[in-house]
């Protein structure tokens, strides 16, 4: 049971599935949203799919690093902590936690 202090976890997909280097979206039902996870250098990142300047998905943007640039207008994130590091947009992305444990990435929010 879930109450207002306890997180939602929600298992998003084997990990065998995220390279490292690679980013992967998925959907939230139940919030009805895009989150993204990353996989830079063994570590796992969640954050926002959707990009706050225009709501493009970065997960078809340009990962290097811990930086994601969406491709639709070249905004830059820090995908560990949500800032935004080249606008337009002005507005950070929210990230999550997220953990892998018996080969599934799960994220909480």
């Amino acid at each position: 049971m879930t109450t207002p202090d306890t997180p939602t976890v929600h298992h998003l997909d084997s990990a065998d599935r995220l390279a490292d280097g690679s980013v992967n979206p998925y959907y939230l039902e139940d919030r009805k949203w895009r989150v993204s996870v990353a996989r830079v250098g063994g570590k796992l990142f969640a954050f926002d799919d959707l990009c706050t300047h225009e709501a493009c998905p970065l997960s078809a943007g340009i990962l290097t690093g811990t930086t994601i640039l969406c491709q639709c207008h070249g905004c830059r994130y820090d995908i560990t902590t949500g800032a935004v590091l080249n606008g337009p947009a002005i507005r950070p992305l929210t990230v999550y936690p997220v953990s892998e444990a018996n080969g599934v990435i799960t994220i909480s929010y």
